[in-house]
């Protein structure tokens, strides 16, 4: 009990009217409290409370005390069983691989919440690669204090994000913020022109990733992985692509054009672009090391066109050989186009099938 309570209790105690309006003005939690504990009979405002009997009154207070108690230790016994339960019905929903450590999550709500829930358990370290492009202002807003939140854990954060995030203002002022925070722990961001997969790997342990598997899942399905081996495999992806990427620290690039915030298709703000949308996948497969009997599977053309596509992009750039054709197209400000969604979809949503 508070010690204006108390000296409410005394003034009314003793009928001290001057008193207890002068508590009662002051600090009406005080009577609030009084009658709480059933000390005073909640008289009107300006009437000097009635007192009680304080051991029956506390009587009371220790009996309604004691009943919550109980209550309260019930609901601990019951705890276990009611997991068991919550947990069984749970996973009756799940759709797992058999014989595997592998949840299907096709609705982007639950994806975003179980998302949430890993993210924001890491111990040790996050590594996600986003392969979607700029991020939009409002997600950067829900990943601002969750990242803070895990740095400040000690969590090692590193993200991969397509290069043409450098053309945008946003995503661009939030690695900055992050990647140059005071005291304590910063995330580390780097960028890579072309595709590459979209995984978040937490603690080494668990990996999300997008589905391939369901014939006709929503575009933000995808599978949450624990099992060790894949998990492994995934951080081993993840790595290689870190180590083919470009350090960022949130700078902008510097360009001509209309600086609009993102790289949709080419000439938005981008100089100097010269291939088309086919001849840029033409390029992103060859410079994945496909041979070009693949390439044109993939593509579903025959050996011979692919030869006459590559032919042309080789006269374009004015070399023989296909190692100079794909050093000329890295270098090229084709290599930086983002055609993996039109340029008015939805920039770096959380979770999206990558093209």
């Amino acid at each position: 009990m508070s010690p204006n309570a108390l000296r409410l209790y005394g003034a009314c105690a003793i009928r001290n009217a001057e008193q207890v309006k002068l508590l009662t003005t002051q600090h009406p939690e005080a009577r609030a409290e009084l009658v709480e504990w059933g000390l005073i009979t909640p008289d009107a405002a300006g009437v000097v409370p009635a007192v009680r009997d304080p051991k029956g009154a506390l009587q009371r207070r220790f009996d309604d005390v004691l009943e919550a108690a109980e209550k309260q230790v019930a609901l601990l016994r019951a705890l276990p069983e009611l997991s068991a339960q919550l947990t069984q019905a749970y996973d009756a929903v799940q759709l797992r691989i058999p014989g595997g450590a592998s949840v299907y999550l096709d609705d982007q709500a639950v994806v975003n919440a179980r998302l949430q829930d890993v993210v924001g358990g890491a111990r040790r370290e996050i590594l996600a690669a986003q392969p979607g492009g700029p991020r939009d202002q409002a997600l950067l807003d829900v990943a601002a204090p969750r990242d803070a939140a895990a740095l400040d854990r000690g969590v090692v954060l590193r993200t991969v994000y397509r290069d043409t995030v450098r053309d945008h203002g946003p995503t661009a002022a939030f690695a900055q913020t992050m990647s140059t925070r005071g005291p304590g722990r910063s995330a580390q961001y780097r960028t890579m022109p072309g595709k590459f997969e979209r995984m978040i790997i937490v603690d080494r342990e668990t990996a999300v990733v997008p589905d391939y598997l369901v014939e006709g899942s929503p575009p933000h399905a995808a599978w949450l992985i624990t099992d060790p081996a894949a998990v492994v495999m995934l951080a081993r992806a993840f790595e290689e692509t870190w180590r083919r990427a470009r350090p960022w620290m949130g700078q902008l690039r510097k360009r001509r054009g209309d600086m609009r915030e993102s790289i949709g298709v080419a000439g938005s703000g981008l100089d100097g672009v010269r291939t088309t949308r086919r001849q840029r996948e033409i390029m992103r497969n060859l410079c994945e090391g496909a041979q070009q009997a693949t390439v044109a599977r993939r593509l579903g053309v025959s050996e011979r066109k692919l030869a006459e596509e590559v032919a042309d992009l080789k006269a374009l750039w004015g070399v023989s050989t296909m190692n100079s054709l794909i050093f000329q197209y890295a270098q090229s400000p084709d290599c930086r186009v983002d055609d993996s969604a039109p340029a008015d979809g939805p920039a770096g949503a959380e979770y999206e099938k990558t093209a």
